[in-house]
């Protein structure tokens, strides 16, 4: 019957003229439109029939769930290298002079200043030749007074003049060598710190080769540390950079002061110097920190968290928001591509819009189109 109908209705299109064929279909889009709508109609009330039939059938239950909203939000990505505390203030200190040591006028630990005195070694020896080299200039310069007053007088040889001037400055110069020398046995402080570390004792023999202590500032210290070099256009100087120190528990939010112009062969890294103060005197030198360094920022992004993101059999992304409509809630798949992901958040670059309901809790317990019922945390 339903064939002969179909066979009736296609000659009887095929009798019709031109004229009657045009007619004939526009009265079957208005009567197609027509249908269409009450389709719409239909499957909205059908809906809300089988929502409140769920509700109602005990036998029946919809899947409860939670919702997330997405909302623009700033995003960053960051990542993690290693890296040590480092002080241009921490020196072993060698003695410029051989000697026993006289006395150490310091303890370990104790704060000094700068070009305070730190250790004395025997000068006697020093000490003694000045004395003598002062009474030879004395008689240096006595001879060369005469022997000027006399040129200037135009009596006596020039050569006599010039050999006691000569020998007067040759004096001078020995004499400001062993001052020097002299200086040079006490050990002062370079700048002011902390004594770390005494290597010496009293009374022990040193040399320019033996260290004798090790003093230290940690009013300014800073963090270096090995980046890959394929981060070289992407960070620099002014990057953020979250700093943390695993053994004292502490954390910093910094910048990066200066990144290093060299690429190291063996390892294809360049170095970046990271400034901190330190107070406290917490951070020491080679303690282990933890850089993240950001390499992506959106101030404006979609971000949700990562644990909502499934997967299906061919690797696409994708996850369930709610559809709802008269009051009735569907779960809908939504295909999605995403950026980057940073502790536990991930950023949506297609497949959703600011304001869209993510299924959360429960979302592994619905398929495309279920019934399901939104509950507030």
């Amino acid at each position: 019957m339903k064939n002969f109908i179909i066979i009736f209705i296609t000659i009887l299109v095929v009798a019709c003229s031109p004229a009657e064929k045009v007619d004939y279909l526009s009265k079957l889009t208005i009567e197609r439109d027509s249908l269409k709508v009450e389709y719409r109609e239909l499957g909205k009330k059908l809906s809300v029939v089988e929502l409140q039939m769920a509700k109602l059938d005990t036998t029946r239950k919809l899947v409860n769930v939670t919702v997330e909203k997405t909302e623009f939000m700033a995003f960053a990505h960051y990542f993690k290298v290693y890296g040590g505390i480092k002080t241009d203030n921490n020196t072993i200190m060698y003695p410029s002079a051989s000697g026993d040591i006289v006395s150490i006028v310091v303890q370990e630990g104790q704060t000094v200043g700068k070009g305070q005195l730190l250790l004395k070694i025997d000068s006697d020896i020093l000490e003694g030749n000045i004395e003598e080299v002062k009474t030879q200039r004395e008689l240096a310069n006595n001879i060369y007074e005469k022997q000027k007053s006399l040129w200037n007088k135009q009596i006596g040889s020039e050569i006599d003049y010039l050999k006691a001037k000569n020998n007067l400055e040759s004096v001078d110069r020995k004499l400001a060598t062993l001052r020097t020398q002299l200086s040079k046995t006490n050990i002062v402080a370079p700048f002011s710190g902390t004594i770390d570390e005494i290597f010496a004792k009293s009374g022990q023999l040193v040399s320019p080769q033996v260290p004798v202590l090790r003093i230290v500032n940690l009013n300014e210290v800073y963090l270096k540390a090995d980046i890959p070099e394929t981060f070289i256009n992407i960070i620099g100087k002014g990057t953020p950079v979250k700093l943390s120190f695993p053994s004292i528990k502490a954390e910093f939010d910094t910048k990066i002061y200066e990144t290093g112009r060299f690429i190291n062969p063996a390892n294809r890294t360049f170095s970046v110097r990271v400034n901190l103060g330190n107070e406290n005197n917490q951070l020491y030198p080679n303690l282990l920190g933890m850089l993240e360094i950001q390499d992506y920022g959106n101030d404006s992004a979609l971000v949700i968290p990562s644990r909502l993101i499934q997967e299906d059999a061919r690797g696409n992304s994708f996850l369930f928001v709610v559809n709802e409509d008269n009051g009735v809630a569907k779960s809908e798949i939504r295909q999605i591509s995403s950026g980057m992901t940073y502790n536990g958040s991930t950023e949506i670059i297609t497949g959703l819009n600011q304001g869209d309901l993510i299924i959360d809790k429960g979302s592994r317990n619905v398929s495309n189109g279920q019934l399901i019922d939104v509950l507030s945390e």
